[in-house]
């Protein structure tokens, strides 16, 4: 019952926590300009106050505590924008209701939050040398020895890809992101991500869909052992161990070297984006390998599993330890 009462006022705070409005501030856009992030349009004007978040202004003129930077993921965007692109707007509403301020978190937006166009990203140069970009710069605007970076969905898989560096060929040419900047992160969550691929994208789907390629896509493998396009089943039928899955990803799982210093992941039994339990050929999905603690629930969402979760999130930035759920 208590656990009710809870949930139903949390969901009166998301809805009040809907109006949390950016762009990035001027003296954080000043600052950009001055150091030569201009090109990277951080402030993604064309969704007017929604694109962006984060900087200093007179009343909060520098970080007192670790800034965080958010990463959202495939056709959403920084703040709420649109019924189906709901932002980190009610994270970033919380973490403003508890001693956090604008100099100490930072959201932008990549590509666009039109669903048609989902089927059609992947892990490319363009959007990973920008998010990269983006880091760099908090990094130093912010002057902090360290940020947090809390992610979901496809941008979990970005985030890390981003936060670990190193060479990346993609459909849209080649790239090197420079080295790790684990030693400079503090925390690091992944909300809902797709870390062994999605079961959705196996058999023909990794040729018609561009997200589920086998390179730099969500394709999970065809087959396991003697089990063969049924990823999602759960118990497997026959013992499955070293399944070749996206490029992208095996390179990522390989890497054995965390994150950040506290590195935690989070998902839903009930996601209807991923589905099958969160199943990828007998293991989590969502588990990003390096973690130090997780957090599973039952009846979230997709989308729910970062709107309904501010708190947690909080907690294991500020804290370093898991919520019970």
């Amino acid at each position: 019952m208590l656990r009710e009462v809870l949930f139903l006022a949390f969901l009166c705070y998301v809805n009040a926590d809907a109006d949390i409005k950016g762009p990035l501030t001027d003296d954080f856009q000043a600052w950009l300009m001055q150091h030569g992030y201009s090109s990277y349009d951080f402030v993604r004007a064309d969704y007017e106050t929604q694109g962006s978040y984060g900087g200093k202004t007179s009343s909060t003129p520098k970080a007192v505590n670790t800034p965080v930077v958010f990463i959202h993921g495939n056709s959403d965007s920084a703040l709420k924008s649109g019924s189906l692109a709901s932002g980190w707007s009610n994270s970033i509403g919380y973490f403003l209701d508890h001693g956090y301020t604008s100099a100490e978190l930072y959201a932008t937006s990549w590509q666009d939050t039109n669903p048609l166009n989902a089927s059609k990203r992947t892990h490319d140069c363009t959007d990973l040398i920008r998010l990269r970009k983006f880091l760099e710069a908090v990094l130093a605007y912010t002057g902090a020895p360290k940020i947090s970076v809390v992610s979901h969905s496809m941008g979990v898989t970005l985030a890390r890809k981003i936060i670990k560096g190193g060479s990346l060929t993609a459909p849209d040419g080649s790239c090197n992101l420079g080295l790790p900047l684990n030693k400079q992160v503090e925390v690091m969550i992944g909300i809902s991500g797709a870390n062994y691929g999605l079961c959705n994208c196996e058999g023909g789907s990794a040729s018609l869909e561009k997200t589920c390629n086998r390179d730099n896509g969500l394709w999970p493998g065809d087959s396991c052992g003697l089990n063969y396009l049924d990823c999602g089943l759960y118990p497997l039928v026959w013992p499955c161990s070293g399944v070749n899955y996206s490029s992208f990803l095996m390179q990522l799982n390989s890497d054995k070297n965390k994150e950040a210093d506290y590195v935690f992941s989070m998902w839903s039994l009930s996601d209807d984006v991923i589905l099958y339990g969160d199943m990828v050929w007998g293991r989590s999905t969502s588990f990003i390998p390096t973690s130090d603690g997780k957090v599973i629930y039952h009846v979230y969402t997709h989308m729910e599993s970062k709107e309904l979760t501010a708190a947690d999130q909080y907690q294991m930035v500020k804290d370093h330890t898991v919520p019970s759920v």
